[in-house]
């Protein structure tokens, strides 16, 4: 470990001074979260008489059961190995004051998405979002290690997917908390989970959602019913603390440091670290998201319009070129025969086939809708599709066109006749809560 953090950091925590200056002093980039990830993979650590690969023990300097920071629970979500990277640094300058058990969720996943990674570092994160559950031979989509079967513990372990689901109920079972750090798809920075309020002290999020779990298992296949990972570790007693995370988009800069810091906070409080938090002042209030069911397109307000041959895109209504969303690429005009056509925002701009009506642009995470707001357009009908309350949207529908392996994600546009089983989002209503911290 002592390697890994001079290689990484340039630097050797056992000799003093501050270490939260000298951590966060370095930002670290993907190259060197590969580099975490390698030596965690390749190495086991002894949990409850049991060796578990791809989990790494970090030595503290005090007894009791160990701690476990559990990163890359799906394989595209790198900013977790942040804050195991953290807890080396921690043990290195004797600031550790109980073990750490650094673990990968799905090491096969995290292994093919630094793999692609390193082979075209340039192209957008989309292009690697088949490894948040890894790809099997054939190239379809593995299962994804945060929906585990009811009965993974009486299933047999030929299936690696169930095995490891098994290994990480295990080190559940002998350890005394857990921080689980995912990053999003999208700008989605928040606290997932969180069994102690007191445990978010001086955090540097300050958004909670609120029913996500229950909300997702709400809407898991009856034919095989599943839980996600904080839902099997939730009846076990020896979990004191358990929180989980979403540090932002996988790929960003800020990921690798939001998480981590989160991880220093979140030691601190719990008497772990020795080192303080960035975050110094705590007033106690955060912002609630507090999750609804999901909605499908069909839930969106809509006009009998809809055409047979129709195809429903996210949009913003924008009768005036400058009020185009700037993440917008094409749009949507209505023609002088009353029909719809999508045009590039070039062609729009040299040869206009019609009135300016729509910008075809992806909702952000957690984005504020107004109620009535529209939110999606049918081409060539032009039927509207509008917001029916005001909420803000969670796992909201993302382009075909960039995830292309997952039908989870809702994918747009949408066949006029597939409304009522595609996902739009889950909706959120917000409000301002204040914890007793």
């Amino acid at each position: 470990m002592k390697t890994l953090l001079t290689n990484i950091f340039n630097h050797d925590f056992s000799g003093g001074g501050d270490f939260t200056e000298q951590f966060f002093a370095h930002e670290l980039t993907l190259a060197d979260l590969r580099k975490a990830c390698s030596v965690i993979c390749g190495s086991y650590a002894d949990i409850g008489g049991q060796a578990i690969p791809a989990a790494i023990r970090i030595k503290g300097n005090g007894p009791g059961a160990p701690f476990a920071i559990l990163a890359q629970l799906h394989g595209n979500e790198p900013a977790g190995l942040a804050g195991i990277l953290l807890a080396m640094a921690l043990s290195g300058a004797e600031r550790l004051e109980r073990d750490i058990i650094g673990i990968i969720g799905n090491p096969l996943a995290a292994a093919q998405y630094f793999d692609a990674w390193e082979k075209s570092p340039r192209l957008r994160q989309e292009k690697r979002d088949a490894y948040r559950c890894g790809l099997a031979d054939d190239e379809t989509l593995l299962p994804d290690m945060n929906r585990i079967p009811e009965d993974f513990l009486s299933r047999p372990t030929g299936d690696p997917h169930i095995a490891r689901a098994q290994e990480l109920y295990h080190v559940g079972k002998h350890v005394m908390g857990i921080v689980d750090i995912h990053s999003a798809r999208g700008n989605l920075v928040c606290v997932t989970d969180h069994k102690r309020a007191a445990d978010l002290k001086c955090s540097p999020i300050r958004n909670i959602l609120d029913g996500l779990a229950e909300a997702i298992s709400a809407n898991a296949s009856k034919a095989a019913r599943v839980q996600t990972f904080k839902t099997i570790l939730a009846p076990l007693p020896n979990i004191e603390s358990h929180t989980g995370i979403e540090a932002g988009r996988h790929e960003s800069t800020e990921a690798p440091r939001l998480a981590s810091s989160f991880t220093l906070s979140l030691l601190h409080r719990l008497g772990i670290a020795s080192a303080p938090p960035l975050e110094k002042k705590e007033t106690g209030i955060f912002t609630r998201y507090c999750v609804q069911p999901r909605l499908t397109y069909a839930d969106l307000k809509h006009n009998d319009t809809l055409s047979a041959n129709d195809r429903i895109y996210l949009a913003k209504a924008c009768r005036k070129v400058e009020n185009i969303p700037k993440n917008s690429d094409r749009v949507a005009v209505r023609k002088s025969n009353g029909f719809y056509e999508m045009q590039t925002i070039l062609e729009f701009f040299v040869r206009p086939a019609g009135e300016l009506e729509y910008g075809i642009c992806q909702y952000e995470e957690m984005e504020a809708i107004a109620k009535n707001q529209v939110v999606a357009v049918a081409v060539p009908s032009g039927t509207a599709f509008t917001a029916p309350f005001a909420f803000s949207g969670i796992f909201v529908s993302k382009s075909g066109t960039l995830y292309d392996k997952d039908p989870s994600v809702g994918p747009w546009p949408v066949a006029a006749t597939a409304i009522d089983k595609i996902k739009f989002c889950y909706p959120c209503e917000v409000g301002e809560m204040k914890l007793p911290i």
